[in-house]
């Protein structure tokens, strides 16, 4: 299956540790600016927010991406442990 995207692909292929790095980076950038723009929060609440809401974020988006990525490889015959 060559079918997926390139831009996916090197995304799974990351290392886990910078997939929680940059997940984490725009996941908190994202919130704080919707707890700020959507939410009538004050700065520094609105930023501690989006940092306290980015961590499951994180785990939620790191997870499925590596459990798609080994669904993918399964599928392709290849060992998704490898």
């Amino acid at each position: 299956m060559n079918d997926w995207p390139s831009v996916l692909r090197k995304w799974e292929d990351l290392h886990v540790g910078v997939q929680i790095i940059v997940t984490f980076v725009i996941s908190t950038i994202v919130l704080w600016l919707g707890h700020i723009a959507l939410l009538n929060q004050p700065n520094g609440r609105g930023f501690l927010y989006g940092v306290f809401w980015a961590i499951p974020l994180t785990v939620i988006i790191v997870g499925a991406t590596r459990g798609e990525r080994a669904k993918r490889l399964r599928a392709e015959g290849r060992d998704p442990s490898a």
